[in-house]
């Protein structure tokens, strides 16, 4: 019994580790919104989970049962002497071993935070009926030739990674390129160098850095009512996104990702907003042989993923109709996911794998823009890059000044202010749209404010970043309706 106590307390020790190892730290709404999502499109990850708790954890244990449960005699009178210590004090250990592993859990997790945000649940606000502005309801007035969009979530990639004259962080520049991109181009920034959006609570992961940049709102799954969410039907159905809004102006729309869609419902988001043409692991297996099939039914890394969106930006383009296609690269997924020798040389060395992979991926990215900008439809293309939320890692430190990246090409209409700005992502989901050529009556959408305007971000001008993050934590009905599509009970 005593073991099974010790291996309590690994399970909330290793647990913990995992975690923080893969998702850098974690938030409340983080865990709820993933726990009401299909586990079966990462079954890597639970695999991984699997190995480095249960299994380890099942190890160790086995080993101590071997030493403590078997009267052996050693030579040495020392560890004769501390092994019949242990055995003799083996609950006492095991419970002092379980209470530190769960006061570590609690530390590493930010259990308090959790339980503190929990709290503010169950407070009502009025920040949606304040600031929330309906899209469906604004006019927005596009131009007479309609501007094509091509948008690129470079995943965790933020302006952090760049050198500038206020930071340098890694002792080099590890995305040149796409700093390079920044300066020619229009970057909205916090400082008057490359930088990026306030990150605030319920846009810090993928799905919620792809819905706050395009719907303009967070996701915030309350515990107590997480249940009504089902991603498997409708995903966020009373909200109005920017693939909503082209959607309905005529755009054609694909969406590819190099990974299974299903992950985080991201399948369920493109097919709610937009009508999307979905592409993903799943699609590409279905479509391609079967040679083709057992080298994609994993991830999809980056140089493969490229080629691809080129056969469809092709496709699009011959059709009659403007287009938006969206993309969603992997390769810095937790700043180590996939590095390509073929393209990238390893210049920060073989042991600093998050260099080369962040270095590698802006090399892609840019040469796919250079690719774009040689192309007949590019002159009425807007191309944006956004970095989806900040990286998961823990080689960062919280005196870094950290920020996901943006950049604004070919847009179709300059910007009046793009340096020292305080905005947040749901601000990006105007902005695109007006970059584009568009006209927003009032120049807002959702949340955000179009950074292309003379407006004040909310931000800069009604609340503060912290005092919107704990609005935004509060339960709201219109929330609940842009949520669930109906307004949960009291």
């Amino acid at each position: 019994m005593p073991l099974l106590v010790f291996l309590f307390g690994f399970m909330f020790f290793s647990t913990a580790n995992w975690i923080i190892r893969k998702y850098g730290p974690v938030t409340y709404e983080q865990i709820i919104f993933h726990l009401n999502m299909p586990f079966s499109s990462e079954i890597r990850l639970v695999l991984s989970y699997l190995q480095n708790t249960v299994m380890t954890g099942a190890i160790i244990t086995l080993v101590l049962w071997i030493l403590f449960s078997q009267k052996y005699h050693w030579k040495f009178k020392k560890i004769e002497n501390c092994r019949n210590y242990i055995y003799c004090h083996r609950w006492a250990l095991s419970l002092l071993w379980l209470l530190f592993c769960v006061v570590y859990y609690c530390i590493k997790m930010n259990v308090w935070a959790m339980i503190n945000h929990q709290q503010y649940k169950r407070q009502i606000s009025n920040f949606y009926e304040q600031y929330y502005v309906y899209p469906q309801q604004t006019q927005i007035t596009f131009p007479e030739r309609p501007r094509n969009l091509v948008i690129i979530f470079m995943e965790s990639i933020e302006s952090t990674f760049a050198k500038t004259p206020l930071h340098d962080y890694w002792n080099a520049d590890l995305i040149p390129e796409l700093h390079t991109l920044a300066d020619n181009n229009i970057n909205f920034s916090d400082t008057p160098y490359i930088g990026g959006a306030y990150q605030v609570d319920g846009t810090q992961w993928t799905q919620a850095g792809l819905f706050a940049k395009t719907c303009g709102a967070p996701i915030q799954l309350p515990l107590r009512e997480a249940n009504f969410f089902q991603p498997k039907n409708d995903f966020y159905p009373n909200a109005w996104c920017l693939y909503d809004i082209l959607r309905q102006q005529g755009y054609n729309e694909s969406f590819m990702i190099g990974s299974n869609g299903e992950f985080g419902g991201m399948d369920r988001f493109v097919k709610t907003h937009g009508q999307q043409h979905f592409m993903d692991t799943l699609y590409f297996t279905r479509s391609m042989s079967k040679l083709a099939y057992k080298k994609r039914r994993k991830n999809m890394p980056d140089e493969q993923l490229f080629p691809l969106a080129k056969e469809e930006l092709d496709l699009l383009a011959k059709q009659n109709k403007p287009f938006v296609f969206t993309l969603m690269t992997l390769d810095t997924h937790f700043g180590t996911q996939d590095f390509s020798d073929k393209i990238c040389e390893r210049a920060y060395g073989p042991d600093n794998n998050l260099q080369n992979v962040v270095s590698c991926a802006s090399r892609q990215i840019n040469n796919f823009v250079e690719w774009l900008q040689q192309q007949p439809y590019y002159e009425n293309t807007t191309v944006v890059l956004l970095g989806d939320h900040l990286m998961m890692n823990d080689a960062f430190t919280p005196e870094m000044n950290r920020k996901p990246l943006n950049i604004f090409i070919n847009s179709a209409v300059p910007a009046q202010n793009s340096k020292n700005r305080i905005f947040t992502p749901f601000d990006i989901y105007p902005t695109i749209v007006e970059s584009m050529g568009a006209q927003i009556n009032g120049h807002r959408l959702g949340l955000g404010t179009s950074l292309f305007s003379a407006e004040p971000t909310l931000t800069e001008d009604k609340i503060s970043v912290e005092d919107m993050n704990n609005e935004i934590r509060k339960s709201s009905k219109i929330y609940d309706w842009l949520l669930y599509g109906k307004q949960i009970e009291e």
